[in-house]
């Protein structure tokens, strides 16, 4: 997918979460398509960058995780600022909080101000999610298996639109954008988390953890979500005037080049086996 011909896209800072490496449903090609596309002062992984929950449940690592890793660090090493905020699913390397692994520190949360002067915290956003509490353990672990249910049948849809030579587009993405409870849980989270801030003296939040990419104002609090590399394929960026976007990556892909030169002439791996799909 990466052109090298094409001009890097310019931001002050990027941030990006939950891609989920070590599950088989990241989109870790497209992840590593948007690295090699852009070029930041500073790179914020806002947590579930990594996915040990999976890793523990169903080992899954191909060449293209390991590729991510690397270009993280060889960002990290040539310039640009990488800092780590793990979430959930990573909560492991919390342990590690101060520390440095390749030039790429790892922070509890972080305070950020805008080039045009808004102070924002960053923090994954597990805590504010319901869901995360300990008597809730039983029903986070059902959702789990119902996600992966959704995720192979989304592999399924995406692999007859490659046959069928229709544009990327998301099951599981818009299950969860048009399922009535989704809606409702996912406003509650938005709400909860910004009425926290609104204590706090910050003017707003970046958060991921629920796999909505978003940019809404609660009063007077700004509320900014990462989105995802599972399904929506979603960061945020700041622009060198303190604006800052949601970005829809496939999207952005279609403008650049031809995708479907791209998307079809692949290999794709269903169930385990090798599909070679072309145009």
């Amino acid at each position: 997918m990466y052109n090298k011909y094409s001009p890097l896209k310019q931001y002050k800072t990027v941030w990006v979460s939950d891609v989920h490496l070590g599950s088989r449903f990241s989109k870790a090609e497209i992840f590593l398509d948007f690295l090699n596309s852009i070029q930041a002062e500073q790179i914020i992984l806002v947590g579930d960058i990594i996915d040990i929950w999976s890793l523990k449940s169903n080992w899954y690592w191909n060449q293209k995780h390991s590729d991510v890793i690397l270009k993280l660090l060889s960002l990290a090493n040539s310039g640009t600022i990488v800092k780590y905020i793990p979430g959930n699913h990573d909560e492991i390397f919390r342990d590690y909080i101060g520390e440095s692994f390749g030039n790429i520190k790892i922070y509890r949360n972080l305070e950020h101000l805008t080039a045009d002067g808004k102070k924002l915290l960053i923090t994954h956003g597990d805590e504010y999610d319901v869901f995360m509490k300990d008597s809730y353990r039983l029903v986070m672990n059902i959702g789990d298996y119902i996600h992966q249910f959704i995720q192979q049948a989304n592999r399924l849809n995406l692999w007859l639109r490659r046959v069928f030579k229709r544009d990327y587009w998301s099951l599981a993405s818009y299950l969860k954008t048009a399922t009535r409870d989704v809606i409702k849980l996912v406003n509650r989270f938005e709400k909860a988390v910004s009425n926290s801030i609104k204590i706090t003296g910050y003017d707003g939040v970046i958060c991921g953890h629920i796999h909505q990419a978003n940019k809404k104002q609660f009063d007077e609090t700004i509320y900014l979500n990462t989105g995802d590399w599972v399904d929506s394929c979603t960061g945020l960026v700041e622009n060198y005037d303190g604006t800052i976007e949601v970005i829809h990556w496939t999207d952005e892909i279609m403008l650049r080049d031809n995708f479907h030169d791209h998307f079809y002439e692949k290999e794709y791996h269903i169930n385990g086996n090798v599909v070679h799909t072309q145009n």
